[in-house]
């Protein structure tokens, strides 16, 4: 019961961090030139190429995180894209009254997303994932219970 709980657990959690980019993602997608207007106006370099390179970041990053694809890669490129853009867009401090504490709200949730990106760069995607399928976990996980309960391993002669 404990593996279905901790592998359930983690898509459940895949599945919620992923929804987290998927709005940004495809409003970004909708409006890409105007992303890349308000990255040069806070003073990024190559700001077209930037918010093309968060584009594909934020629609296929969520993807591969619900499929548990290449787990430290996605997560890394997901942490660096949202860093990226809190740090730039997000800068509460320059603002007073209303917008600051909106911005304060927003710059601490995404806080809070490289948090769960982070726990999931450890722990991995589980065996309900691509890379568990790939590996074999989830056919190794049910066969050890089965072999617990009562199956034994042969003698050695």
């Amino acid at each position: 019961m404990s593996n279905r709980l901790e592998n359930g657990s983690l898509l459940l959690g895949r599945i919620l961090l992923a929804g987290c980019f998927v709005p940004s993602g495809l409003a970004k997608l909708s409006n890409i030139s105007g992303f890349a207007v308000s990255l040069a106006a806070a003073g990024l370099p190559s700001p077209g190429a930037v918010a093309t390179g968060c584009v594909l970041t934020n629609v296929f990053g969520p993807l591969a995180l619900i499929l548990g694809i290449a787990p430290r890669l996605t997560a890394g490129a997901l942490i660096a894209v949202t860093a990226v853009t809190t740090a730039l867009l997000h800068r509460f401090w320059e603002y007073g009254g209303g917008i600051r504490q909106l911005e304060q709200a927003t710059f601490l949730a995404h806080l809070g997303i490289v948090a769960g990106l982070l726990f999931y760069i450890v722990s991995g995607p589980g065996a309900w994932s691509w890379q568990g399928w790939w590996r074999g976990q989830a056919s190794e996980r049910q066969a050890a219970p089965a072999q617990r309960r009562g199956a034994r391993a042969p003698r050695p002669a």
